[in-house]
């Protein structure tokens, strides 16, 4: 099996066909089914299904694309260091980030990493620790910043606390509710909550459950920020954030915070990556900073309480 193997196999996944796939690689599509056919044989494993429609991944397929996602990006950023070794820094530091740890760190991390590294390009995932678990230990993300729920463990990932956090509640600009001031008085609202557990509705379930009342009515989930903000500023559905989201209540004028008193708190924001293997120097300088910018933030936190 050859890096070409699983470039090919790779490519006709992500185009969709083996046609979009040769002509993505710049390859006669014969050439291209005829290597796929020839890993197979060599796995001893199936691992496309083919049809008139066209070809579809097995269960093994599936496996093994994931694999290879994790070997190509493992590979890439071999050669990455190898060109720091040589004074050339270029490449792609992948990152998944939570809206509160974007907000909170972010922006003083980025102006900070590319004075350093001018040609290192860092791609931002918006996500939670259930959605981009998977990708963390293949190693299509390198470092993941966010919240972590209260027991999680992998052995397979290294997990540092950079914070505790705080639980806000927001609702549209005058909303009904908008001047509640206890949780009894949100009993009747229906609820958008995000997927930041595996068990989502239990980031609304939780709140009230902490206050020994009965979980409320939980209409929506939202998938990411952007969807989060605009269903709160646009309908009469609240939702438990972290406190972080008071910059963007503010810098958008179109939601409020809800003056509960009586809220759980947030699940702690933690750094997060892979156990087993070393971070580029460049991916290691972003995490340094990263956990500058967090014990900032958190001094921060600590003088406004």
């Amino acid at each position: 099996m050859k890096l070409h193997h699983l470039r090919n196999v790779v490519a006709v996944v992500d185009r969709g066909s083996l046609r979009a796939g040769a002509k993505h690689l710049g390859l006669a599509q014969p050439a291209v089914s005829r290597s796929i056919k020839e890993l197979e044989q060599e796995l001893g494993i199936i691992l496309f299904e083919r049809n008139k429609f066209g070809m579809t991944l097995t269960r093994a397929g599936e496996v093994f694309v994931r694999r290879a996602r994790g070997i190509q990006a493992e590979f890439a950023r071999t050669l990455e260091e190898m060109e720091h070794l040589k004074g050339e820094d270029r490449g792609t530091i992948t990152v998944g980030c939570s809206s509160a740890a974007l907000i909170a760190m972010v922006p003083t991390i980025v102006s900070h990493f590319h004075v350093k590294y001018p040609n290192i390009r860092i791609k931002l995932v918006e996500g939670s620790l259930p959605m981009l678990e998977t990708e963390i230990r293949d190693g299509l993300v390198e470092l993941y910043y966010g919240p972590v729920a209260t027991g999680f463990v992998d052995p397979a990932l290294l997990i540092e606390t950079l914070f505790e956090n705080e639980r806000i509640i927001i609702a549209r600009r005058d909303h009904p509710l908008r001047s509640a001031t206890t949780l009894a008085d949100l009993a009747g609202a229906s609820w958008v909550t995000t997927p930041m557990t595996i068990d989502s509705d239990n980031e609304v379930n939780s709140v009230f459950a902490a206050a020994g009342l009965p979980p409320p009515r939980i209409v929506m989930q939202a998938s990411s920020a952007m969807n989060l903000a605009v269903v709160v500023a646009t309908s009469d559905l609240l939702a438990p954030v972290a406190q972080q989201w008071m910059e963007l209540v503010n810098a958008t004028g179109m939601m409020e915070r809800i003056p509960v008193g009586e809220i759980s708190k947030a699940p702690r924001i933690c750094a997060v990556r892979r156990a087993n293997i070393p971070l580029t120097p460049a991916a290691e300088f972003l995490n340094d900073l990263a956990n500058r910018a967090a014990s900032t933030y958190a001094h921060k936190l600590r003088k406004a309480h």
